[in-house]
C-alpha cells in the first residue's frame, strides 16, 4: 500500500502542473509558469522521498529536499539534484528577479521538470 502522503503529493504535483498548463494556454504570467513547474517537481520529489520511507518531519524545506536527493541512494545515483536545482534557481529568479522570463527558459524548465519526473518515477 502506498502512503497517503505519496498520493497526496502526486495529486498536488498534477494540480501545480495544471496551473502551468492553464497559464501557458492563455499565454499569461510567464514567471508564474516557471513557479508552477518547479512546485510540481517539488511535489514529485516529496512524494518520491515519502515513498522511499524518508521520515515525514525531515522533508519540510527546500534545503531538506535537496539534502535528501543527495543522500537517498537511487536519487543520488541518478543525479536528480542536478535537474531539480536548475528548476529551483529558475523558480527563485521568476519570483524575485525583475528579468522577463523567456519562452526558451520555460522550455528548458519543462525539460528539467520532465527529467525529474522520469527519474523519480514511483512504480
Amino acid at each position: 500500500m502506498v502512503d497517503s502522503y505519496v498520493d497526496d503529493y502526486l495529486q498536488k504535483s498534477k494540480e501545480n502542473y495544471s496551473l502551468y498548463e492553464f497559464l501557458a494556454n492563455n499565454n499569461n504570467f510567464q514567471s508564474w509558469q516557471i513557479v508552477a513547474i518547479f512546485y510540481s517537481a517539488l511535489c514529485i520529489a516529496k512524494a518520491y522521498l515519502y515513498y522511499k520511507k524518508i521520515p515525514k518531519n525531515s522533508i519540510n524545506s527546500h534545503d531538506s529536499i535537496k539534502k535528501w536527493l543527495t543522500m537517498e541512494s537511487d536519487a543520488k545515483r541518478l543525479n536528480v539534484l542536478y535537474y531539480y536545482e536548475k528548476l529551483y534557481r529558475d523558480s527563485r529568479d521568476a519570483r524575485y528577479s525583475i528579468k522577463k522570463i523567456s519562452e526558451e527558459r520555460i522550455k528548458r524548465a519543462l525539460e528539467n521538470y520532465n527529467k525529474v519526473k522520469s527519474l523519480l518515477l514511483i512504480s
